[in-house]
Order: C-alpha cells, then structure tokens, then sequence
C-alpha cells in the first residue's frame, strides 16, 4: 500500500500520523504550511476541497478526515490489533468512543481553543469560552469515571479509540489536572514510542 499524508505539525494530522506508526505502515509525510496559507492554494484544493488537514493519498486515492482514515485503517489491518473484530464484545464500546470523540469532546474543546486563542482577537466571541469550558469540563468528568478503573477507553488493551481520544485530550492538558485517571491516561499515551514518533516535529528548523 502507497500513502502519503498531507501533514501540519500540531494539528488533526497527528491522529493518522499516530495510527500509522502504531501499524507499523511505511508513508511519506508530505509537510503543508497551512498556517502560511498553502492550504488555500488550487494546487493543495485539488487533494482537500476545504484546503484543510489531514488528507491521505491511499494507491492514488483521496481520503479526508481524521476519524474516517484511522476508522479504516483500523479495519484494514485486523492482524494489528487496534480495533476489536466486529463480533467482539468490545466492538460496540469502540464504536461509541470513536465517535464520541469527533462529535462530542471535540468541538467543546475547539471552541475554547477558536475563541482564546486561533481567531483574529477581533474576531472571538468572549462568551463561548466559558459556555464551551462548562461543557468541556462536563465531558472531562464522565471520561474521567471511565477510566478511574481501567487503562484504556474501549477495551482491555489499546486501540484506535484512545488514539483519536488521547490526541483530543492533548490539545487542552491544564484542563486534565483535576481529574487524575485523564491525566494518568494521557501521559500513558504519551510515553507510546510510536506517538513519540508521529508527535516530532518534521519541519528543518524544528
């Protein structure tokens, strides 16, 4: 199999970068200054429609989202071990933790980092941040119950889940300090030689 990922250090990108180290894949990172605009390049819009990141070339296919390709990915190599089989037990709990993450962690977690600290200062709406942070430290609390008693998210070992939930968590790590079992959690996944791998920054002048 041909991958190449369209990678920006510090992004979603991490997430596929972090499965496929996990999978032991070869690709080749193809770096995009989206912070510096090549993101809205027609060249760049020809691979992601929305001049965004991540995208995958798969044997000459596009794949975006996040969630999506690590979703496959997962599946397409059952021999590793990082989604449970389809009749496991576990499968129902993975598949309710893989989309927990996009569909409710996440955009609490977006919209404090959106209005605190991504926009233009003109351009935030002050109010979101505690509205979203209330919310976000809802979340934090119920994930934190989850995992008082276990060390992983979906079942009795690691898998795609707790990429996709470790990675989100990491965007906000001060809010992890009044819940210990995330914060535990997430410097477990840290201490992962494959996310030590996918976590470096590819840049020259990193």
């Amino acid at each position: 199999m041909d991958i190449t990922l369209y990678y920006t250090h510090r992004t979603r990108a991490l997430r596929p970068r972090w499965l496929l180290e996990e999978l032991e894949l070869p690709y080749r990172l193809h770096p995009i200054d989206l912070f510096g605009g090549e993101g809205r390049s027609a060249e760049y819009r020809r691979i992601h429609p929305h001049g965004s990141v991540p995208a995958m070339e798969i044997d000459g296919s596009v794949m975006i989202e996040s969630c999506a390709m690590c979703h496959w990915l997962s599946d397409r190599y059952p021999e590793k071990q990082l989604a449970p089989e389809l009749d496991s037990p576990a499968r129902m709990a993975y598949e309710q933790w893989v989309f927990y993450v996009p569909g409710t962690l996440e955009p609490l977690a977006f919209q404090i980092l959106l209005h605190s600290m991504l926009l233009p200062e003109e351009q935030r709406v002050p109010d979101m941040v505690p509205w979203a942070t209330r919310g976000y430290r809802s979340v934090l609390k119920i994930l934190n119950r989850e995992l008082e008693n276990r060390d992983y998210i979906a079942a009795e070992q690691f898998t795609t889940a707790d990429i996709l939930l470790g990675s989100t968590l990491m965007w906000l790590p001060d809010m992890l300090q009044n819940h210990p079992a995330l914060l535990a959690y997430s410097e477990r996944l840290q201490q992962r030689p494959a996310y030590q791998r996918a976590a470096t920054d590819p840049s020259p002048d990193a």
